[in-house]
């Protein structure tokens, strides 16, 4: 069983059931799951900028993957991989770096939405 950490853009694109979401379902369903706090929040906030409730969504997060929680160490990481992986693509931020840290600690691919990943390791862009 592969090991995969979720971005906040394939959660919400599995819970809208929109194509692309439709695509990993299986994966969703079926593999051993890792999400970023921080994706946690990025979730609450595209659903309150939409006027939408996430309670559904984040409980069903919770249920199917584990939470990984922001510690100094993953930081501190995930500042050396913005400052490089900035080299080649600009709009790379912290909030990228973050989530890529997080698959990295937890030894999984991150599966995103995001072409700003497009190239990087261990990472697959739906």
């Amino acid at each position: 069983m592969t090991l995969y950490a979720i971005d906040s853009s394939v959660w919400i694109e599995y819970f809208d059931g929109t194509s692309k979401g439709q695509l990993i379902s299986q994966l969703i369903e079926k593999e051993s799951l890792r999400t970023s706090i921080l994706a946690m929040a990025e979730i609450a906030d595209s659903f309150a900028r939409d006027n939408r409730d996430c309670t559904e969504l984040v409980e069903f997060v919770k249920s199917r993957s584990t939470i990984v929680q922001l510690s100094i160490p993953l930081s501190l990481r995930a500042a050396i991989l913005k400052k490089s992986i900035r080299k080649q693509k600009p709009k790379f931020g912290l909030a990228d770096a973050i989530h890529l840290a997080t698959a990295e600690q937890e030894r999984a691919i991150l599966l995103t939405m995001d072409h700003d990943f497009q190239g990087t390791p261990n990472t697959k862009v739906v």
